[in-house]
């Protein structure tokens, strides 16, 4: 279990950082660059929870343990907790510095020699799980050509320059739609197929309809970027398919979805809904962006920008995460710091989200600014580290952090 223990060490890190980035809009930190730490909290929230966390439970569903007890995995897994570490010291100094890029270019070489373990050896319980996986690390794989791009860019046209800001969007749009999201819906599947029968008829047609539209809406950034009609064409084709995907993926899990919810303990449901709530909520709020007047403002408008990035990761992807972290342990259902951690860490993420969303409403309708928004956000952003740090004595708490039957370790 040490490799979950640092994934939610990550997390918590991050979500510190992120109370701090809240704090300074009340409080003058004059020993902080507000920039370069929004940097360390992206970055260690991004790479150093969420993908060490998908490292770990990939491994465990995927990989046979023969193979997962090799040191290559362990060895892997530390070297990038390494990088991890590096960036959560070197961007809130530095930001984009020598420091810093090393650090992440060695995090991305990492990614790469997981991929092509992952590839080599995983195992999958049903054809649907072992083809979202390997689309994910595709996407991962893809997702970096916007970072190796960023150097040339930043010498011939400057960090200003559109193609710049377009690469950071690449890189984002197909971690988050792509890698993320494909990841977790493949731990998701390899989970309930395990015990449950997974609807293989209506998989094929959910499959194409999700892959194209993560290509396709990333002609929004387009859209920000060069204009036209053709970006904003494409995006609302991969809106619809998205949509279309989605719907057909909660149905065809739908049985063996409530069969799971029968059978696990109520914080893994709350965090098992909660992720798929979210999902459908992050869908629902992308195809308010086919309506003209919204398009323009959502890649504007830093509340909504950064609501909707919270929404996919600390809801989509962390509540399923989590679920599939706790659905693992045993007597999960027993402890207390597990009851409170979901709660918290659930109400925590709706009022920020509540705030989020109404501040930029206020922006985009020039009502000027929600009444003590700065407070409140800050007040409420408190319950987020305080949950995690729950959920981690959590882990340690059940059955001294032994999973379930299956495997004897996560490493």
């Amino acid at each position: 279990m040490n490799w979950i223990l640092f994934s939610l060490f990550n997390f918590f890190v991050a979500a510190l950082m992120g109370l701090v980035l809240r704090g300074a809009f009340i409080w003058e930190f004059s020993w902080l660059d507000y920039r370069n730490l929004l940097h360390g909290h992206s970055h260690v929230a991004m790479l150093g929870w969420v993908y060490l966390a998908l490292y770990a439970l990939i491994c465990y569903r995927f990989i046979p343990i023969e193979k997962r007890r090799m040191p290559t995995y362990a060895r892997l897994f530390w070297f990038t907790q390494l990088t991890v570490v590096g960036m959560m010291v070197s961007f809130p100094i530095q930001g984009y510095g020598a420091v810093s890029i090393f650090f992440s270019a060695l995090h991305i070489l990492a990614s790469y020699r997981f991929l092509y373990l992952v590839w080599k050896h995983h195992v999958a319980r049903h054809p649907s799980s072992s083809l979202m996986l390997k689309t994910a690390l595709v996407f991962m794989a893809v997702s970096t050509i916007g970072v190796w791009s960023l150097g040339p860019l930043a010498v011939t046209g400057g960090r200003n320059s559109i193609l710049y800001q377009l690469a950071i969007q690449f890189y984002l749009h197909f971690q988050f739609h792509g890698w993320f999201g494909f990841a977790v819906l493949a731990l998701l599947l390899d989970m309930l197929a395990r015990d449950f029968r997974i609807n293989t008829t209506l998989f094929k047609t959910f499959y194409p309809l999700l892959s194209a539209s993560v290509l396709l809406t990333y002609g929004l950034v387009l859209k920000w970027g060069i204009g036209g009609s053709v970006p904003l064409v494409m995006n609302g084709l991969g809106l619809l398919l998205q949509l279309a995907a989605m719907l057909l993926f909660l149905k065809f899990i739908n049985e063996a979805g409530r069969s799971f919810l029968q059978t696990s303990s109520p914080s893994v449901s709350l965090f098992y809904r909660f992720g798929l709530v979210s999902w459908i909520a992050k869908v629902s709020i992308q195809a308010v962006v086919l309506i003209p007047a919204a398009a323009a403002v959502s890649l504007v408008l830093r509340p909504l920008m950064i609501g909707f990035i919270h929404l996919i990761l600390l809801g989509f992807v962390s509540g399923l995460l989590l679920a599939l972290i706790f659905s693992l342990i045993k007597d999960a259902s027993a402890n207390i710091w597990l009851h409170w951690g979901s709660r918290a860490f659930v109400l925590g993420f709706l009022l920020t989200e509540i705030l989020l969303f109404a501040q930029g409403l206020f922006y985009w309708l020039q009502w000027g600014q929600v009444p003590f928004y700065y407070e409140l956000i800050f007040a409420v952003s408190v319950l987020l580290p305080l949950a995690v740090a729950l959920i981690s004595i959590s882990v340690i708490k059940s059955s001294n952090g032994k999973l379930l039957r299956h495997a004897t370790s996560i490493q």
